[in-house]
């Protein structure tokens, strides 16, 4: 009878249990599979010893360590039909005590290893899958005992633990390295923060909007790279999402390497991991361009207005200059005469204060002008709405004298938060658009309506009625969507109404309108009472 394992390896299994533990406990990887084979030969005293790992959906073995003849070898993955290793994976345990390459002739690695003895065993899961199979391979014929397999099980046991390891840290890395992609496909730029307000994450297109490589960016702060006051800004807002724990958006200004300062909008929302660690992710949108055509296309737009209001304002301004250019004449001839009276002086004093009456209405005008069209859009803060109104309606007071009688019923309201040029802009295209809204020129039936008062303490709501042709409800769908006009070619551009709805949401406000054909139209603005320190909510200046 040939000699068995127990007699070939002359040690006890608790001195190669220890021998295992102490070899390989600090090893991982390759190195672990190399010195695991080794020891396997060692303890059992054999010839050649096999770790090998099934690859899921594969028809075959790979090898992960080879020690025969006291040296390591190199092999290639092994096709498992009519191989010994194809009956350890399907039986669990396979052992041939002798002639085993008579029983297969195919097996490449056992061919190469001259074996003559066999004993295989599954490497499975703890979810019960087939990860591989280890094989100790003698030149001579083996006998198997109990405390053989027992041993043989508590190494297949360490090597199943390790290829776990290995199988979740692979997993591990292929879902960072999706996850990685992901946000490189992302075209705007994106990051994340912990809680002491270090960026630990850095998509590409972030990386190329600082202008810095990822591992110049992770660890460190706003502060390493922007203006202190800018990074103030930042900070004040993540910590708004930190401490609230809800989602913000919030437009915001930041000057690059070459000086250049851009607007952003930038969305944030806070997440915690399973340590309960808060994060923060954000998302960054670089607004500049669409923000300067935007101030163009609102410019455009008040100069289409002044446009339309060309011929009114012009005769605005060319009665009183009239009559300014006719008592300055007077006043002349009268000055020229040698005998002034007292009464002529009195006469005079008239005239005089008549052209100063006269000048006064034309610089009115020109200041309403002056203030439609100036171009300090970025500057918010508290707007009288009596003034605004005022404003308004006298650059459109000679088209309103003309087709409609304008009424009031201006209650007494708080100052608003806005700019006062962008809601002039909306009171004058309300306005013009509810002169044009008349199809006869009829001032005793054609009423505008225009009202104030307050809703609650933080809103104040302001409304233009008119009782025109009114409009059909598949045009009140479109009302506010760009380019969308019911004008003729040429009398208009179809911005105003989408511009005004921009503007009015850009000051935390709402505009809505209701219209009935034959009846009118009412367009509502609801706008923010202006509250010191305060921004309302959905405010992007």
């Amino acid at each position: 009878m040939s000699p068995g394992l127990d007699q070939v390896r002359r040690v006890s299994p608790d001195a190669a249990l220890q021998a295992l533990l102490s070899g390989t406990g600090a090893a991982v990887g390759p190195e672990f599979f190399r010195k695991l084979v080794r020891q396997l030969a060692e303890v059992f005293r054999v010839t050649s010893a096999v770790v090998g790992e099934r690859k899921p959906g594969k028809d075959s073995l790979h090898p992960l360590a080879v020690w025969s003849q006291g040296d390591f070898r190199e092999e290639q993955p092994l096709v498992l039909i009519g191989t010994a290793f194809e009956r350890v994976l399907t039986q669990g345990v396979f052992h041939c005590q002798e002639a085993l390459d008579a029983r297969f002739p195919e097996d490449g690695w056992l061919r190469r290893l001259g074996p003559s003895g066999f004993l295989g065993m599954v490497l499975r899961s703890s979810r019960g899958e087939v990860l591989g199979a280890l094989a100790l391979v003698h030149d001579a014929p083996l006998e198997v005992g109990p405390p053989d397999l027992a041993l043989l099980g508590a190494f297949a046991s360490r090597l199943v633990a390790e290829l776990e390891r290995l199988q979740a840290q692979a997993g591990m890395e292929q879902a960072r390295d999706f996850l990685r992609k992901v946000l490189n496909s992302i075209q705007d730029p994106l990051f994340v923060k912990d809680r002491a307000h270090r960026w630990i994450v850095a998509n590409d297109a972030f990386c190329r909007f600082m202008n810095h490589r990822e591992e110049e960016l992770l660890g460190r702060s706003d502060y390493d790279f922007v203006p202190s006051q800018e990074a103030d800004v930042f900070w004040r807002h993540d910590e708004l999402v930190f401490g609230s724990g809800q989602p913000n958006e919030n437009e915001e200004s930041i000057t690059d390497s070459a000086g250049l300062t851009h607007t952003l909008v930038t969305k944030k929302a806070v997440f915690t991991d399973t340590d309960g660690q808060p994060y923060l992710v954000a998302v960054i949108r670089d607004i500049t361009e669409y923000t300067r055509l935007e101030t163009q296309l609102r410019l455009a737009d008040r100069m289409a207005a002044v446009g339309t209001m060309a011929s009114g304002i012009a005769h605005e301004i060319n009665n009183p200059m009239a009559y300014v250019s006719a008592n300055l004449s007077f006043l002349r001839e009268q000055l020229s005469q040698e005998d002034v009276t007292e009464l002529d002086l009195v006469e005079l004093r008239e005239v005089v204060a008549e052209a100063i009456e006269g000048a006064g209405r034309v610089r009115s005008i020109v200041e309403d002008l002056k203030g439609f069209t100036r171009s300090d859009e970025k500057r918010f803060g508290p707007v009288e709405l009596p003034q605004v109104i005022d404003g308004a309606q006298r650059l459109v007071r000679h088209q309103l004298q003309t087709r409609a009688r304008l009424v009031h019923a201006l209650e007494p309201v708080p100052p608003v938060f806005g700019n006062a040029a962008r809601l002039g802009q909306v009171l004058v295209n309300l306005l013009v658009n509810a002169v044009q809204s008349f199809s006869v020129r009829d001032p005793e039936r054609n009423l505008i309506r225009i009202s104030s008062r307050t809703n609650g303490a933080a809103q104040v709501v302001v409304e233009v009625e008119d009782n025109g042709r009114g409009m059909e409800p598949e045009v009140l769908k479109r009302l506010f969507s760009p380019f969308f006009t019911t004008k003729p070619v040429g009398e208009g551009t179809g911005l105003g109404l989408a511009i005004s709805h921009a503007i009015i949401e850009s000051m935390g406000g709402q505009i809505e309108v209701r219209s009935t054909p034959g009846r009118g139209s009412t367009f509502r603005l609801v706008l923010p009472v202006f509250s010191e320190g305060v921004p309302p909510v959905g405010q992007g200046a």
